[in-house]
């Protein structure tokens, strides 16, 4: 693609991997707080886990909820729904995986292979929808933080993808103009919904063949990048 100067990248599930990270933390906290009395195995309790956070997730994406409803519900709901919990335990398993799970540091395939070669040739940069410290954390423990010299999340930002006001701001922040600037997420609805609003370039990272949206620059692999930039 020719003009373009800085890309941005979305940070879960684009560059790290969330659901390796998560899966490895949540096997842990179903050993070490004996969550066989809830779960009939650790896949029974990681499949309801990722079920129930996809769906606050989406109502944190709409604005409906805040992290704060996330870090209390999340796994209270989750364990109520199958016995009763007390405060104790569920404040020390939702602590437990706010602190851990950010340190793990599983990456896509290829993104280091990407990144490397990309930051030679351009500006990288970060938009999450996730949480300033938890994303600070992700970035420094997996290495990834060298390779951007922007990272804005929502949190600082004021503002969630796909809204226009956070694409917005990554261009004043940059400095880059909308014909040289290009966005990468995985994310349909948030990363590249959010960037055709803003009349950004993007690509989509569709690792799973997703059929349900169509779109012009999309990959199944990271390393496809490089095919286009």
């Amino acid at each position: 693609m020719n003009g373009i100067t800085h890309i941005f990248f979305d940070l879960d599930h684009t560059l790290w991997d969330y659901d390796a990270n998560a899966r490895e933390t949540l096997t842990e906290l179903f050993h070490a707080y004996d969550l066989g009395q809830y779960f009939s195995s650790p896949e029974a309790f990681i499949n309801s886990f990722h079920y129930k956070n996809h769906q606050l997730w989406k109502r944190y994406n709409k604005g409906e909820i805040d992290r704060d409803f996330i870090r209390k519900h999340r796994f209270r709901s989750l364990l109520e729904e199958r016995g009763t919990v007390s405060d104790t335990m569920n404040d020390s398993i939702s602590e437990y995986f706010f602190t851990t799970c950010p340190r793990k540091t599983a990456l896509i395939d290829g993104a280091i292979e990407v990144l490397e070669k990309l930051s030679k040739a351009y500006e990288l940069g970060i938009i999450t929808n996730g949480f300033e410290d938890t994303q600070s954390i992700k970035l420094t423990e997996s290495g990834l933080d060298k390779y951007f010299k922007y990272v804005i999340t929502s949190e600082t930002a004021g503002h969630r993808k796909p809204s226009l006001e956070i694409f917005e701001l990554a261009l004043e922040i940059s400095g880059a103009d909308i014909e040289s600037v290009i966005m990468i997420g995985d994310n349909y609805a948030t990363d590249i919904t959010g960037a055709q609003n803003a009349q950004w370039k993007s690509i989509w990272f569709n690792p799973n063949g997703d059929t349900d949206f169509e779109h012009e620059n999309q990959v199944e692999n990271l390393t496809d990048l490089l095919k286009h930039l």
